[in-house]
C-alpha cells in the first residue's frame, strides 16, 4: 500500500474543485453591462433623465460597495442610449443594446414606444424593465417584461373612483391621445363609469402631436361636463388649457394622468382653476426610504428628481439581487429570479413582481396642483 496515495488523491480533488470553482467564476464576466433606452432629447426628455440618474446612482453606489456575483467583483456598465421618443429611432437603438449583449434594458418610457421595442428586447433574450403604465405592455412581453410602477388599469379605476366620489362628477368628458397610452386609459375609464352608473358625454381621441384644440373646446363649451379627463402630456395640455380659459371653462376641474406628472405642468399658468392629477409613481417622499434617496440624488446631481428616478434606481437593486441569486447572467434564470424573488429595496421598500410581471404592490396616488407643486391627497392599491 502507498502510504502517500491518499494524499496525492487529496490533492487532486482540491485541484478539481478549484477548476470547478474558476469555471462557476468565469461565467460572470468582469464588466456587467445594463442598458438604459429613454428619451434624452426633446419633449420628454425631463423624464428620461430623470430614470438615467436613478440608475446610475444605484448602479455608482453597488460598484462603491465591491458589488459581487457569485463571489466574483463585477463592475456594473451602464450603457445609455436616447431613443427621442421616435418609433424608428427606439426600435434602431433597442437591437443595438442586444448587440452590445447588455444583461438587461431600462426602457422606454412611452408605452406606444415601448410596444415596438419589446419584440426586439424577446428576440435578443434581454429582460426589459420599464415605467411605460399601458396594462398590455406585460402580457406583450411574455415574461420577459417587468413594470416598475403601478398599471394603468388600476389608474384607470382610481381615476373614476375619484370622480365619483369625492368629486361627486356625474358627466364627465374624456380627451385622450389616440396610442397604445391613451386609448386603453380611455376604454377602462369609461368601463369603470359606466359601472358606476356616471355619464360619459364626450371622448375625444387625438393625435399626440395635436395644439389645436378648438374642435374639443367647442364640444366642451356646448355642452359643460362635470368634469374632464384628459389622457395626454404636459406639451399638450399647457395649450389645451390656456384654450378652455379662453372659452371661459377654468372652472371645470381636469384629472390628469401619470405622463403629466411634470415640473413643467405643475409650475405652469394657473389657466384651469382645479387640476387633480392621478400618477403610478408616488413621490420619494412617501416612503420611508425617500428622504435618504432624495438627499443622494441631490448630492450627486444639484437637482430635484422630477417623476420617476426612485423607482429605476430601486429597479437597479432589484435587478443586482436576482443577478447574486442567479450567480450568473444568464437570461433565462435571471428572469426565474425576478418572477419569484421579494428583495428589499432602498426606497419603496419592496418590488416584488407577479408571475406575469407585474409590480405585486404597485399602487396610484392622487395629487393637486397648488402653488406650482403637485400636493399629495391620498394613495391606494385597492381602488
Amino acid at each position: 500500500m502507498n502510504p502517500y496515495r491518499p494524499a496525492r488523491l487529496l490533492a487532486a480533488v482540491a485541484l478539481a474543485a478549484q477548476g470547478l470553482l474558476a469555471g462557476c467564476g468565469s461565467s460572470v464576466p468582469d464588466t456587467v453591462k445594463i442598458g438604459v433606452a429613454l428619451p434624452l432629447s426633446g419633449p420628454s426628455a425631463a423624464r428620461g433623465q430623470d430614470l438615467l440618474n436613478g440608475v446610475k446612482l444605484a448602479v455608482n453606489e453597488l460598484n462603491a460597495a465591491g458589488y459581487k456575483v457569485a463571489g466574483k467583483p463585477v463592475k456594473l456598465e451602464v450603457v445609455a442610449v436616447d431613443d427621442k421618443s421616435d418609433k424608428a429611432t427606439a426600435v434602431k437603438v433597442a437591437q443595438e443594446l442586444v448587440d452590445q449583449k447588455v444583461i438587461a434594458v431600462f426602457g422606454n418610457l412611452s408605452s406606444d414606444i415601448t410596444e415596438l421595442t419589446i419584440p426586439v428586447y424577446k428576440a435578443g433574450n434581454v429582460p426589459q424593465l420599464f415605467t411605460s403604465s399601458a396594462d398590455s405592455l406585460t402580457a406583450l412581453s411574455d415574461g420577459n417584461g417587468f413594470r416598475l410602477v403601478a398599471s394603468d388599469a388600476l389608474q384607470a379605476r382610481a381615476i373614476a373612483s375619484y370622480l365619483s366620489d369625492p368629486m361627486k362628477a356625474n358627466n364627465v368628458a374624456i380627451i385622450y391621445e389616440n396610442t397604445a397610452f391613451g386609448t386603453p386609459i380611455n376604454k377602462d375609464v369609461s368601463t369603470a363609469l359606466a359601472a358606476a352608473k356616471k355619464t360619459v358625454s364626450l371622448s375625444e381621441p387625438v393625435d399626440n402631436k395635436l395644439a389645436d384644440f378648438s374642435a374639443f373646446v367647442a364640444k366642451v363649451k356646448a355642452a359643460p361636463p362635470d368634469a374632464i379627463v384628459a389622457v395626454l402630456r404636459d406639451n399638450q395640455l399647457l395649450p389645451l388649457f390656456k384654450q378652455l380659459s379662453a372659452a371661459q371653462l377654468s372652472q371645470i376641474p381636469v384629472i390628469v394622468t401619470s405622463a403629466a406628472k411634470t415640473s413643467t405642468l405643475a409650475a405652469g399658468p394657473a389657466d384651469m382653476n382645479t387640476v387633480y392629477l392621478t400618477s403610478s409613481s408616488l413621490d420619494p417622499s412617501e416612503f420611508g426610504g425617500g428622504t435618504a434617496f432624495l438627499n443622494k440624488f441631490r448630492a450627486a446631481y444639484n437637482a430635484e428628481p422630477v417623476w420617476a428616478a426612485h423607482y429605476a434606481y430601486d429597479g437597479v437593486y432589484a435587478l443586482s439581487h436576482a443577478l447574486r441569486l442567479a450567480e450568473s447572467i444568464d437570461a433565462n434564470k435571471l428572469r426565474e429570479q425576478m418572477r419569484t424573488m421579494d428583495p428589499s429595496v432602498p426606497v419603496t421598500v419592496s418590488m416584488r413582481f407577479t408571475p406575469g410581471g407585474e409590480q405585486r404592490y404597485g399602487a396610484i396616488a392622487v395629487y393637486q396642483r397648488r402653488n406650482g407643486q403637485w400636493q399629495p391627497l391620498m394613495r391606494s392599491d385597492k381602488w
